[in-house]
């Protein structure tokens, strides 16, 4: 579990390291308003799902949990960018568009950890 957490640590550094040098580089225009709002708040609602299924120790109710939870994490990230978007709507696309991608990034490492997870747990 800890692994999975300085992967996701090392990514959101990653990820907000190369948002602001493209900014300086002049690649993109300007950095989104919620820059540093959105990439704490994704990584720390990422890395509150996964410890909760990390934790899980009923293979049987495993994916039902992992779905509810996914559910809960779109509505969640869902009323998060409708709030953004509302609260500046000039830079509603450089928001989103970093809202998605960070989105899309957790949410792959976070399968990826878990699946290693659950393979480990029903290997003989």
């Amino acid at each position: 579990m800890i692994r999975f957490f300085v992967v996701l640590l090392a990514s959101a550094l990653l990820i907000g390291s190369l948002t602001w040098m493209a900014h300086e580089l002049l690649w993109i225009a300007k950095l989104p308003s919620f820059f540093y709002a959105t990439l704490f708040f994704i990584t720390f609602g990422t890395g509150l799902m996964f410890r909760y299924l990390y934790r899980i120790n009923k293979p049987e109710t495993f994916v039902q949990l992992y779905l509810m939870m996914m559910v809960v994490k779109i509505l969640a990230f869902g009323a998060y960018a409708f709030f953004i978007v509302l609260k500046d709507r000039s830079g509603a696309v450089y928001n989103i568009v970093f809202f998605l991608i960070c989105y899309f990034i957790f949410t792959a490492l976070e399968i990826a950890f878990l699946f290693q997870k659950t393979n480990r747990d029903h290997t003989p």
